[in-house]
């Protein structure tokens, strides 16, 4: 199992944006075929300096996060709205 979470902190004057993130990729995860979880949220604030929106998505395998990572919705979300807009971003896959 791959596990891939990814912390994204937004630019001061795009804050208002992470609601509109979170809502594509919820619409966007039931689409894609290898995805087998999938968490998305917002910070809820109950901490100084967190991240924005957070993901957490898992897969059966490398395979499935590879077509996740490169499939046509998923790359649309990240360079229409999460890189022009991140101060921040990171992001780590796990195995387990």
């Amino acid at each position: 199992m791959i596990c891939h979470q990814v912390l994204i902190t937004l630019n001061d004057d795009a804050k208002d944006i992470a609601d509109q993130i979170v809502a594509e990729l919820a619409a966007y995860a039931p689409t894609c075929a290898t995805v087998r979880a999938y968490r998305v949220g917002r910070d809820v604030g109950l901490a100084d300096n967190t991240a924005d929106v957070a993901v957490v998505a898992e897969f059966d395998d490398v395979a499935g996060y590879q077509f996740y990572a490169t499939d046509e919705g998923h790359v649309d979300i990240i360079q229409r709205l999460i890189l022009p807009n991140a101060a921040g971003l990171v992001r780590a896959q796990t195995e387990f």
